[in-house]
């Protein structure tokens, strides 16, 4: 009877540890059911440790001090948006936020699979755009000697301004202002400096464009 007993609360163990392996598996399935967006998830921003270990910084660029001094970090949609300063271009011409025309700032990394799938399309927006005044700046918070090969690789795959933060102030400005850690993600500035839109650019950006173009795009509140 002794025997028979102690089989019986073998069983009983062994039935309840099942039970409980059974619920990660419930939990991880759930996860990849809500992961699953019409927009790519975002890959977290900046390097890994192993990057920043042995990656060169790369040159400094030199802020001007009127800028870094007077301009204004915006808070909110609708603010004006923080200059293009500091910004040390491996590709096209520098870029300055003016009057009259759109800008689409949009910060990227060679290391993140989703940036390099947005590059032929924010490519392609340029060429569309081009009359019309939209600049398109992308900006890396990498270093130069890793950036600048990538670009030249990428060839016209990449056709825009292409541009490393070398100082972090336009990161500080755009992606930290707003509370976005993940890449790739777009900006807006609209024809009268303020920023009106930011999000993945694979998402609703090119919609954004052509409504910000056309005078209809309405800044949420």
């Amino acid at each position: 009877m002794i025997k028979n007993i102690g089989i019986i609360m073998s069983c009983v163990v062994v039935l309840a540890g099942c039970g409980k392996r059974e619920e990660p598996a419930a939990t991880n399935q759930q996860t990849s059911n809500t992961s699953n967006t019409e927009t790519p998830t975002p890959e977290p921003m900046g390097m890994t440790a192993d990057q920043n270990a042995t990656e060169p910084q790369g040159q400094m660029a030199e802020l001007p001090p009127d800028e870094t001094t007077m301009a204004a970090i915006p808070t909110k949609l609708g603010d004006p948006a923080y200059p293009l300063t500091g910004l040390t271009y491996v590709k096209g011409e520098p870029a300055q936020i003016t009057p009259g025309k759109v800008y689409v700032v949009e910060f990227w990394a060679t290391w993140c699979p989703p940036c390099r799938t947005s590059i032929p399309h924010l490519t392609e927006l340029r060429k569309k755009y081009e009359g019309q005044g939209v600049v398109f700046v992308g900006v890396s918070n990498e270093d130069v000697p890793t950036v600048k090969p990538f670009v030249t690789d990428m060839g016209d795959k990449m056709d825009y301004n292409v541009a490393v933060d070398t100082v972090g102030a336009v990161v500080n400005g755009y992606m930290i202002a707003f509370g976005q850690g993940g890449i790739p993600t777009a900006f807006v500035v609209d024809a009268q400096g303020r920023v009106v839109w930011y999000g993945h650019p694979m998402g609703d950006l090119e919609q954004v464009i052509g409504q910000v173009l056309a005078g209809t795009y309405k800044v949420p509140s």
